[in-house]
């Protein structure tokens, strides 16, 4: 576990210097911020390179809940609460975390000598030998634990993330059996995976 490295970003608008990221190293309790997304690529592309094991969270929904009944095909996942993914500020979130998502997916294939593949199964992960496995997460920082700045609130999303340390899957917030992953389709897009049953894998959603 101490060769861990925890990094999120906090969704927003680029041009509207709205997206703030920050990242924590186990093995030395050191902790990374900053508001750029090209540094934020750089810095897991080297994290990977320098064979640490990587966990990204994005705060933006990564995946959709399917449901038969058409009364309910907009309603909350189980586990959001009054946030929903269908409401203004989730369909906000979600539409520019996906392209924000997708770049950086992007960029990590264009960069990485060695291109690693995306897990959403904690114990696949974890237990994987090689650093050649992404874990992708979702964070969700609700009002009442927010930060002051973009920034605030990744380090308070890693930080839940931590509490939840040696086994995330305790207190995974949301969920839904049947999904489309949007991170994902992000992923197939970017060449990170060949496996198109991954759009069809929830991920774990840590709520501060």
């Amino acid at each position: 576990m101490n060769n861990l490295v925890i990094f999120c970003a906090d969704i927003g608008s680029i041009k509207a210097n709205k997206f703030g990221w920050a990242a924590k190293y186990l093995n030395s309790n050191q902790t990374l911020t900053g508001t750029d997304i090209e540094v934020f690529v750089d810095e897991i592309s080297k994290a990977l390179d320098d064979e640490y094991k990587v966990a990204i969270g994005f705060e933006c929904p990564l995946f959709v809940p399917i449901r038969s009944n058409p009364i309910y095909v907009n309603s909350a996942r189980n586990g959001e609460g009054n946030r929903s993914w269908s409401a203004g500020a989730g369909t906000g979130a979600l539409a520019t975390g996906l392209v924000e998502v997708l770049w950086v997916f992007n960029k990590l294939s264009d960069i990485r000598r060695t291109v690693s593949s995306i897990e959403f199964d904690w114990d696949k992960f974890i237990n994987h030998k090689a650093s050649d496995l992404i874990f992708l997460w979702e964070a969700f920082v609700t009002n009442s634990a927010k930060g002051n700045s973009h920034t605030d609130d990744a380090v308070i999303a890693i930080d839940k993330f931590v509490s939840g340390l040696p086994n995330v899957n305790s207190i995974n917030a949301i969920k839904e059996k049947e999904v489309l992953s949007l991170a994902g389709a992000a992923a197939l897009r970017a060449g990170l995976t060949k496996d198109a049953g991954i759009l069809a894998k929830p991920c774990l959603v840590i709520k501060a």
